[in-house]
């Protein structure tokens, strides 16, 4: 379910996994590049990286975490949507880890707020084990 204002667009995901869902939202929007404004919920079986400047050292977190905060942004390799985003999760016992997030299965509900651009344009390309973000402009080439 999602309904939008101009470029701004709130969508709730009640299940399925969080990557998958704003790729089809994308998708439905005909859209090509957004900002993730927020995103707060809950997830499980989570999974999240930290780049150490080669690779990305991964952590699942396999019980339910708080959705605290979700910023990032979606632009495109070829025809498939790139989800660069990152989250701080809560934890059951109080504590907070966070990271680039890899994947996560929707827990309850996912309450996201995205705004999407229009002459932005987000480009992702393999650059070794990154994907490196180019971005270009309708308005201005700098």
């Amino acid at each position: 379910m999602f309904a939008r204002e101009g470029n701004v667009v709130i969508a709730k995901f009640e299940d399925g996994e969080i990557i998958q869902n704003l790729k089809e939202l994308m998708g439905k929007l005909n859209a090509k590049a957004a900002i993730i404004l927020n995103g707060v919920g809950q997830l499980e079986h989570a999974i999240i990286g930290y780049f150490d400047g080669n690779d990305y050292v991964k952590k699942e977190i396999e019980e339910a975490a708080e959705l605290v905060s979700l910023q990032g942004n979606i632009g495109m390799d070829g025809n498939d949507y790139i989800i660069h985003a990152h989250v701080a999760l809560g934890l059951k016992n109080h504590n907070i880890v966070g990271g680039h997030l890899i994947k996560g299965n929707v827990k309850v509900v996912n309450e996201i707020a995205i705004y999407l651009l229009e002459s932005i344009e987000i480009k992702r390309v393999r650059k070794g084990n990154l994907m490196e973000m180019l971005i270009s402009s309708q308005q201005s080439k700098e």
